[in-house]
């Protein structure tokens, strides 16, 4: 019935698949949830001050709500500690709104505009102490998301978008990949964004149905071994290197068949992009990868000395919190990167350029 379901889709929407891939020219600069360092994540005010310093790349995290709107979050819920109510106190944790419960229009009451000090794992001194204050941030959708990009009038940003799909099917209200992909397709499509979005994600089924709907769409695989991500209420083997089964996240893939190298595995894939957590990079699979015609755009990089790093073994790109100190430590190793907004003081979301870890 999916696969019945895509072919209509395709019929009726005439897709023209292209074997290649758009992707950024040049070295990619991409601001993690629109820089969670220097204003609230995954808001459109980071976005907007990501496009005022100058990025290549806008990421981000997608969520579906009840009423079937994209919309961009990170997390299933709306986390306690970032969203404040109607009375301006933050969210006890038993108060957090599933999204997938919820309505866009009902999720729009809370207030995101900072940080709240008491947040968990150490999320607070990491990345809330050094976010500039945004009154009036909320949830956004998507599609404000690509309409703020137009507001700007910024022609050369790309975004690259993560499906926040889940493969274990522990809970009825997760989304199947096929509406992942599908939603995601249609707003693409409406806003003509084709040569300006990638879609990435850890349930590589999602890379595999954009491959199959529209190949020209570059895809990015993600993937990471950090156990300990798991002690924080988060996902942290993609691969399961040490398990008998394979992973339910690599579409079918077992990367006991590929002797553990999950650049052919993503390659396998028809990925355009691996994005590996940056410690589990080394120079020869950036060299294998490369062999593929595939880039390497790692994550999450925010000091001056593994940005250097990163650079010098030869990724394409890096994704992090801190944009414009990953600006000053680029321009210092002789790579172009794009120019600020030359006037971004009237426009939708601005909130200035300013970041605390800049002084």
């Amino acid at each position: 019935m999916k696969k019945l379901f895509l072919l209509v889709f395709l019929l009726v929407t005439f897709v023209a698949t292209t074997v290649f891939a758009v992707l950024p020219t040049g070295f990619d600069l991409q601001a993690h949830r629109g820089g969670r360092d220097a204003r609230p994540e995954n808001t459109l005010q980071s976005f907007a001050y990501a496009m005022a310093i100058g990025v290549t790349t806008l990421e981000m995290d997608m969520q579906i709500t009840k009423d079937g709107v994209i919309v961009i979050r990170h997390d299933n819920h709306i986390q306690y500690f970032l969203a404040r109510d109607s009375w301006g106190d933050f969210l006890t944790f038993n108060e957090m709104p599933d999204i997938r419960t919820w309505d866009f229009a009902e999720l729009k009451k809370f207030d995101l505009r900072s940080m709240s000090p008491y947040a968990p794992y150490g999320y607070y001194d990491a990345h809330g102490k050094t976010q500039k204050e945004c009154p009036g941030a909320r949830l956004c959708s998507l599609e404000e998301v690509f309409q703020l990009v137009q507001a700007w009038g910024n022609k050369d940003v790309h975004l690259n978008i993560e499906t926040k799909s889940y493969c274990y099917p522990v809970n009825p209200l997760n989304p199947d990949p096929y509406e992942w992909v599908l939603k995601f397709y249609a707003l693409v499509r409406k806003y003509n964004m084709q040569d300006r979005v990638m879609l990435q994600s850890f349930d590589w089924r999602t890379i595999k149905i954009m491959k199959e709907i529209d190949a020209s769409i570059p895809t990015v695989a993600l993937t990471a071994e950090q156990p300990q991500w798991n002690d924080e209420g988060d996902e942290g083997r993609y691969l399961w290197l040490n398990r008998k089964q394979p992973s339910p996240w690599m579409a079918g893939l077992d990367i006991k068949t590929f002797k553990g190298d999950y650049v052919k595995a993503a390659h396998a894939i028809k990925a355009d992009v691996i994005t590996p957590y940056y410690t589990e990079l080394t120079p020869e699979l950036i060299k294998e990868a490369h062999s593929f015609g595939m880039r390497v755009v790692p994550y999450t990089i925010n000091s001056p000395d593994a940005m250097r790093k990163m650079v010098t073994m030869g990724v394409d790109g890096i994704i992090t919190d801190r944009p414009s100190v990953a600006r000053k430590v680029l321009a210092e190793m002789g790579i172009k990167l794009p120019a600020p907004d030359s006037n971004p003081k009237n426009k939708p979301c601005y909130t200035g350029t300013d970041a605390v870890y800049d002084n």
